[in-house]
């Protein structure tokens, strides 16, 4: 259907992609549910295997809760113990895109930043602008990038968080994502950054393995069962 034939209803909507701004902030100021359905937070490869589906926001912000290890144990990763042993930061910008969900320009958001690690820190930043999709999934993937010499990571909101520390790297959140609690959250901490323990990774990890779905599993009821605490 199209936005304009359901605006008016309050019968929960799924919206997929970061650019349905406009829809997510009418659901929210009139208390309408929605769900939201975007990449998932890891185990994708060329395919996209797995999608996250979060209720009424476009990540999981929500406290860790413990969960049962079948749905992360199928994913086949393994995550590494995260060791700040590089020279180097990677800086991972957001796109427009995201960033305009809280109306901050992109180049904006660049320079400050960069600017305030040259203020906590003498150490060489790379900057990664974020790929098309095929470069992703072949020689500009994420592990590849993290292994060029990188201390850690620092990004806004996006996945590349997760995805560093699952590769055994430290990671800097500047804003709302669903990898914070495994994170350090400010600048200032970048020479004293968070290095998560194993056992903290793996129950974030089966934690959100219970936030990203397979189509089929978004057919034969089994992510609106869950998502509904099922």
């Amino acid at each position: 259907t199209t936005w304009s034939k359901t605006e008016k209803s309050m019968t929960p909507v799924i919206l997929r992609g970061i650019t349905k701004r406009k829809e997510m902030r009418a659901c929210k100021e009139r208390g309408r549910d929605f769900y939201y359905i975007d990449t998932g937070y890891f185990g994708n490869g060329k395919k996209k295997t797995y999608h996250r589906v979060t209720r009424n926001d476009v990540q999981n912000f929500g406290p860790v809760i413990e969960r049962p290890g079948d749905r992360f144990e199928r994913t086949g990763i393994k995550p590494a113990k995260c060791r700040a042993d590089g020279r180097r930061i990677l800086l991972a910008p957001p796109s427009q895109k995201l960033l305009n969900l809280y109306d901050i320009d992109l180049e904006t958001w660049l320079d400050q930043t960069l600017t305030e690690i040259s203020a906590n820190t003498d150490r060489p930043v790379v900057v990664r602008r974020k790929p098309v999709r095929t470069a992703r999934t072949s020689d500009d993937s994420m592990e590849n990038a993290l292994s060029q010499d990188i201390y850690c990571l620092i990004t806004f909101s996006s996945i590349a968080a997760g995805e560093a520390i699952l590769y055994g790297k430290p990671a800097i959140t500047l804003g709302p994502n669903a990898a914070a609690p495994l994170c350090s959250q400010s600048l200032k901490e970048i020479e004293y950054i968070k290095k998560p323990s194993l056992d903290e990774i793996h129950a974030w990890c089966r934690h959100i393995a219970y936030c990203q779905f397979t189509e089929p599993e978004m057919r034969d009821g089994t992510a609106w069962r869950i998502l509904q605490g099922g």
